[in-house]
């Protein structure tokens, strides 16, 4: 899985840097959230299969 891409501060922020990179960051987490979920439950999903594969004669 890549690493998720983070906003940072630009040198000499302002308020307003301050609040959208805030803003940005809350998306950027929210997002990397739901694709490590995701990648968590494919693989949980193809261990199940796996597994029931396995049991087959």
């Amino acid at each position: 899985m890549r690493p998720c891409a983070l906003a940072v501060l630009p040198p000499d922020p302002t308020l307003g840097d301050l609040e959208a990179v805030y803003v940005e960051r809350g998306a950027q987490i929210v997002a990397c959230d739901g694709a490590r979920r995701l990648a968590v439950e494919t693989l949980e999903a193809e261990r199940n299969a796996n597994a029931v594969r396995a049991k087959k004669p």
